[in-house]
């Protein structure tokens, strides 16, 4: 195990992903800072963590995937004014309240929202 690659990795992250929830470990999530944070202070839980990174996994079930998409998606939506900012090849446009509620009522468009925070998940766990 590098310490090194945890530094790559983070250092290749965009800033916009540093705070937001990504790895899960034990029921806690944590950011890719709080996560580099514990990794450099080579503490109990930055050891877990850094395996973590290094092979590339957040979650440990599709539920834990879920909830930490689901979370950011929470965190990112409250952020931005509520007009409409989201339109789907159907032409409906959505709030980001709006989208919030989609999601988290499970519709196929806050489904298809998180499956797409996901993949993107997956991508930053891949960064080198």
């Amino acid at each position: 195990m590098s310490k090194e690659l945890v530094q790559k990795w983070y250092n290749a992250l965009p800033n916009a992903e540093k705070d937001l929830p990504l790895i899960l470990l034990d029921g806690i999530v944590y950011t890719p800072t709080t996560a580099y944070n514990e990794v450099m202070r080579n503490s109990p839980v930055g050891i877990r963590l850094q395996a973590l990174i290094e092979q590339g996994k957040f979650g440990t079930s599709t539920e834990d995937e879920q909830t930490i998409a689901k979370t950011r998606l929470e965190q990112r939506m409250r952020s931005l004014p509520d007009k409409p900012l989201f339109a789907t090849l159907s032409n409906k446009v959505f709030t980001p309240s709006q989208l919030l509620q989609e999601i988290e009522e499970g519709t196929s468009i806050g489904q298809q929202w998180k499956t797409n925070e996901i993949n993107h998940m997956r991508n930053l766990m891949r960064l080198r």
